[in-house]
């Protein structure tokens, strides 16, 4: 019995020592399947495309990007068309061809949801505490903003419209197969950004308690690191993940991943090549400058896409090849380097 007692302590100081020094985040690096290559056509080639990702750039977390039929609506039978444009034409058969591949691959596959979308324009309920986002100037917000014709309304994230958006989205995305789900965000729209900033963190609260319920995780984009709370990410999400529009936001970010409260976790920026790029300077120039800065940082800098190619801007199925310059940086400077790490 003493033996049994000492092998159980001894057990348990080393699953301690373990977890204290696994880091939490991403595993890996980050790359993205977008609604470009998730037709019939695709479906063949889906699982050279994943695996590529994984076996040459070392990704293990995958975003599917726009994988749904519409804004309030996760699968529509066997086909359908792209949710924004209403265009290409999207497989079942294809994305789960796709997670699977993920999954062969030690992988994670994420769901991404627009988290203040919906098809629906009569959703407001003042007394289930759901709102619209409405302007500065008192309106409604619809997205893109201006246009003749948005494509969607959108509605103010909070404890009541996560509920709504968990039981909408929940079942099919568990269903899938995919891990969790990447709630996107507009950024900062809504014309009360205290309201707006508790809305969010309410949100992600309520939402990753009833994901966790069902075996899911979440993460969620703070575009220019609005909203951004340290022990609610650290809580509530799998990894942090920004979207950069401005050096201040990007420099901002590399500061509070190297505050020693987050723990050594590790996180995604998004900053595409096209943006803020120096003149004189060119986009492979730009990805190697980022890239090597944002490893400093306990982050990955998102760029690989749909097999060996990579992103212009933010319209993620708009990718071009990996060029040579390219291909050797992330083959040689990638995974490897956080390896140690896992």
């Amino acid at each position: 019995m003493k033996v049994l007692k000492l092998s159980i302590a001894v057990l348990f100081i080393i699953l301690q020592v373990s977890c204290a020094s696994a880091r939490p985040g991403i595993t890996g690096e980050y790359g993205f399947i977008s609604c470009s290559v998730l037709g019939p056509e695709h479906e063949t080639d889906i699982r050279e495309r994943v695996a590529t990702m994984a076996r040459d750039y070392g990704i293990r977390e995958f975003m599917f990007y726009d994988w749904f039929a519409d804004y309030s609506t996760p699968v529509k039978g066997a086909e359908w068309k792209e949710a924004y444009f209403r265009r290409g034409v999207i497989s079942l058969a294809t994305i789960k061809a796709a997670l699977d591949e993920v999954h062969k691959n030690n992988g994670r596959a994420w769901a991404y949801v627009q988290a203040v979308a919906a098809e629906e324009d009569n959703l407001e309920s003042p007394s289930a505490g759901i709102s619209k986002i409405t302007t500065k100037k008192g309106e409604w917000y619809w997205h893109p903003s201006g246009e003749k014709n948005p494509r969607f309304p959108a509605y103010l994230p909070n404890a009541a419209w996560a509920r709504f958006m968990v039981g909408r989205w929940a079942p099919a995305v568990k269903e899938l197969g995919f891990d969790g789900i990447h709630w996107d965000t507009l950024g900062h729209i809504h014309g009360n950004l205290a309201e707006e900033t508790s809305g969010i963190h309410e949100f992600l609260k309520t939402a990753g308690d009833l994901l966790e319920q069902r075996g899911l995780r979440q993460t969620v984009n703070l575009v220019d690191m609005n909203w951004w709370d340290r022990d609610i990410i650290l809580k509530y999400c799998e990894f942090p993940y920004v979207e950069a529009w401005s050096t201040e936001t990007e420099k901002r970010y590399y500061a509070e991943m190297d505050d020693p409260r987050m723990g050594g976790a590790r996180g995604v920026i998004a900053m595409y090549p096209a943006t803020l790029m120096p003149k004189g300077w060119t986009q492979t120039e730009v990805i190697i400058a980022r890239h090597n800065e944002a490893r400093k940082h306990n982050l990955v800098y998102l760029i690989v896409g749909d097999g060996a190619r990579r992103m212009i801007n933010e319209y993620w199925p708009k990718t071009v090849p990996l060029n040579d310059t390219e291909q050797k940086l992330l083959l040689q400077h990638g995974y490897g380097e956080f390896r140690s790490g896992l």
